[in-house]
């Protein structure tokens, strides 16, 4: 059997990072161009993909985006307040990397 990852566990997990990008962002009160400027290198429109699950970051962005908001990278995958819709249902992971099959 071959094993892929899926594409809407993936989706999954930006939504998360974006959704508590969002909130972060909100509880210090800034702005999407305010948040970006403290950055440099991004725009406000990739702070706006970010948070709407549109942008998948790097581990170097997020480190970027945590040290800007003076956060952890690990409270960009907290599960604390969001929705039920981004956490529910099975996850299915599978992976086009290996060419094993099951007997």
């Amino acid at each position: 059997m071959q094993v892929e990852i899926a594409l809407a566990f993936r989706m999954d997990v930006e939504a998360i990072i974006g959704w508590n990008l969002r909130r972060i962002r909100g509880e210090q009160g800034l702005s999407q161009e305010e948040l970006a400027l403290r950055i440099n290198i991004i725009d406000q429109a990739y702070i706006s993909r970010v948070e709407s699950g549109r942008k998948n970051p790097t581990a170097v962005m997020l480190y970027l985006l945590a040290s800007a908001l003076s956060v952890g990278v690990g409270e960009f995958f907290s599960l604390d307040s969001i929705p039920k819709k981004l956490t529910s249902g099975p996850v299915i992971i599978r992976s086009s990397r290996s060419k094993k099959t099951d007997s």
